[in-house]
């Protein structure tokens, strides 16, 4: 666990993305959970005791390296209208369930009282949460998926970019909405940000948030260069492809689950430039 600023800690090793905590006078305020390791999900929540209690948690989308810890926290949860709506998919529960027992067998027995955490508030484009002093700038885009949130603390100049800028490389695209994101890159990179917390990856900031515009940038670029030639939607589907690095740790079990959520993206890249 990293202190990265007066009371804000970040964990940047465990599975999945990288959950935050921001301890206040009026109580703790989560940015994301530990979702995939559930014994992880413990050993977070032991960390977080020693600070005091739980105010709220935040979740920057739906995937469950962001948001299957839920259950495990009290506290308010707080989220994005089109997150809510995700999390409560037919068949999340039982999808949830199979995945995390593919990625780490060993904590089968957690998920037996395992449930949907229902949030407390919803909201739509922007909301400011006001706490012990600090404050919070919940900003909803549209770019790693269409339920994005990003979360400002303009007070403490500190961003947190969910999985719309990764520091350890691009992320599953296979939800995006790639020019959108672009565009939303663009207005992070005008925010006053001196400490960036990725998605994935170290710590980072604003050189990263441009270093990342250029990597998903380049990826459109081949996509489009592609295009331009004539390739079919197929043939680029086949032919283009990155390196994953954002998900290096996990299981090798779940590679092929990863390298079809790669031709996924790519095929979101194709539609959306196609579209334009």
């Amino acid at each position: 666990m990293e202190k990265i600023k007066d009371n804000i800690y970040v964990e940047t090793e465990y599975l999945g993305c990288n959950p935050s905590f921001v301890v206040t006078s009026n109580g703790i305020v989560l940015i994301d959970v530990p979702g995939l390791k559930l014994f992880e999900v413990l050993e977070w929540k032991k960390k977080i005791e020693k600070y005091g209690e739980i105010a709220y948690i935040i979740n920057t989308d739906h995937h469950s390296d962001h948001s299957a810890g839920n259950c495990f926290f009290n506290g308010d949860l707080i989220v994005h209208e089109g997150t809510m709506k995700k999390s409560f998919d037919k068949d999340r529960i039982e999808g949830v369930k199979k995945f995390l027992k593919l990625i780490d067998p060993q904590s089968e027995f957690l998920m037996e009282n395992y449930f949907v955490k229902k949030p407390k508030f919803t909201y739509d484009n922007k909301m400011n949460i006001y706490l012990g002093g600090e404050i919070f700038e919940l900003i909803h885009i549209s770019g790693h998926t269409q339920d994005e949130t990003i979360v400002y603390m303009p007070l403490k100049k500190v961003l947190f970019s969910g999985d719309n800028v990764c520091t350890s490389g691009i992320p599953n695209l296979s939800e995006s909405s790639p020019l959108e994101w672009l565009e939303a890159i663009k207005s992070m990179e005008e925010m006053d940000v001196e400490i960036l917390v990725p998605g994935h990856g170290k710590i980072g900031n604003k050189d990263s948030i441009k270093q990342f515009h250029m990597e998903l940038l380049s990826l459109l670029n081949r996509v489009k260069e592609k295009i331009d030639n004539g390739f079919s939607k197929e043939d680029i589907v086949r032919e283009v492809k990155y390196e994953d690095t954002v998900h290096l740790k996990y299981p090798p079990g779940t590679s092929e689950r990863f390298y079809q959520m790669m031709k996924m993206g790519i095929a979101k890249l194709y539609d959306a430039l196609i579209k334009k």
